[in-house]
């Protein structure tokens, strides 16, 4: 990171937690100005600044609204970097970026289709919310030689596993990013994709260069899938919210606290989708992050184990859900 970038990271991350879109525009667009190029500040000051938004909602610091307006104005930063930096001739090369099934947060897919395009490559942008089914309607006319499918959350990972095989199934190889997919991407290989990156500016460099594949086959059969137990739980989800919540009466009025309602919503797809990949590491990743962002907000641990309690006994006909419930007990 340039000193020019980084000395305006602070004021850039000013301007973000007052939604001031003017300010942040003309901020960037004084950088351009004076030379620094389009790339560099996505890299070294969008990608930056949005893990500081990050953060800061984690923390309790940033509402969830402050933390949407934030990107709502990272966004347009990325749109403007994007259209005023001159393009290099375009490749031959075509590009389909989106996000997986059931993953809303499109800003990820955003930045790599900008740094592509500012690279030559032509690319093809698929709106959040698209789904397995579009894509393979899609796919086959596009003229794409590679898919980039980006996952933020990892109860999306089912998600990106149908699209990964709508891609493989017509020869189409699939980069995968994103912190859904795990730490160091250990989730990429169940999905069934041909490669995963770290950050957008590694998948753009995975993208444009020689080692990427040309070809790609079908995406390989995994002995668990499709599992009963994964569909099970997700279908229960309103009653074990509904039972997660009744367990918190007693404990310092959390009931009505929507971070808790929605957390406990994310918890039941996160078990849902750690018997998907058959790895419990999931869910107890997740119960130890969700228990930090309670912390933060002065929820007592005990709060997110009595909601557990109350799923095991909704679960107790699922043996793999209960062993997950309590892996992750373990850690509150």
């Amino acid at each position: 990171m340039t000193h020019l970038v980084s000395d305006e990271l602070d004021l850039f991350l000013v301007h973000l937690g007052r939604a001031d879109e003017v300010e942040a525009l003309t901020l960037v667009r004084n950088l351009l100005a004076k030379g620094v190029p389009g790339e560099q500040v996505l890299t070294d000051l969008v990608l930056p600044a949005l893990r500081v938004v990050g953060e800061r909602w984690a923390t309790g610091e940033w509402t969830v609204a402050r933390e949407h307006a934030a990107s709502h104005v990272t966004g347009r930063v990325v749109h403007l970097v994007a259209d005023a930096t001159p393009r290099p001739a375009r490749s031959a090369t075509r590009i389909v970026v989106c996000c997986a099934q059931g993953d809303w947060h499109g800003l990820a897919s955003t930045i790599l289709a900008a740094l592509l395009r500012l690279r030559g490559i032509d690319t093809m942008v698929l709106p959040p919310g698209t789904g397995a089914g579009e894509l393979a309607r899609v796919l086959p006319d596009s003229g794409a030689t590679s898919v980039a499918l980006s996952c933020t959350v990892s109860t999306a990972l089912p998600g990106a596993r149908a699209m990964v095989e709508v891609a493989r199934r017509v020869g189409v190889p699939v980069l995968v990013g994103g912190p859904g997919f795990g730490p160091d991407g250990r989730w990429a290989r169940v999905v069934g994709a041909n490669g995963w990156a770290a950050d957008a500016e590694q998948a753009a460099g995975t993208l444009t260069g020689p080692d990427w594949p040309a070809v790609s086959t079908p995406a390989p059969r995994l002995r668990h899938l499709p599992d009963a137990a994964h569909d099970g739980v997700g279908l229960l989800r309103a009653p074990l919210v509904a039972a997660g919540m009744a367990a918190l009466v007693p404990i310092e009025g959390e009931r009505s606290d929507t971070t808790m309602r929605d957390g406990l919503v994310t918890a039941v797809d996160a078990l849902a989708v750690s018997l998907f990949l058959d790895d419990h590491t999931l869910f107890v990743d997740f119960t130890r992050w969700f228990a930090e962002v309670l912390a933060h907000r002065r929820v007592p641990t005990e709060a997110l184990a009595a909601a557990y309690r109350a799923f095991a006994a909704r679960l107790a006909h699922v043996p793999r859900a209960t062993e997950a419930l309590t892996a992750a007990g373990a850690v509150l």
